[in-house]
């Protein structure tokens, strides 16, 4: 009952890491995990998809992965958590102003 993961699907969270990320987060500062309560839970979020990427690039490596898109897909995932996470955070440094 589960569709496949498609290109079209991944280009899509590439849209929106590229929307998110230029004018939104700053690299200027070096990023703490878990600054707010929020981020946190994005972050653990991040770390369980990058967990799941690695485990299905195994599968990948032994042939067992029928659609490779799988790798990429969670690979763009886990940097989209990641920016939320810093968006949440320059929300919240900016709440405080």
């Amino acid at each position: 009952g589960f569709s496949l993961l498609t290109p079209p699907m991944t280009a899509r969270l590439d849209t929106l890491v590229n929307t998110i990320e230029a004018p939104n987060v700053s690299f200027k500062v070096w990023a703490t995990p878990g600054a707010t309560p929020h981020s946190a839970a994005l972050d653990v979020a991040r770390t369980t998809c990058r967990r799941a990427e690695r485990r299905v690039c195994d599968l990948a490596t032994t042939n067992e992965l029928k659609n490779t898109e799988t790798v990429i897909f969670l690979n763009r995932l886990s940097d989209l958590l990641w920016l939320f996470a810093r968006w949440v955070e320059a929300q919240a440094a900016a709440d405080k102003k």
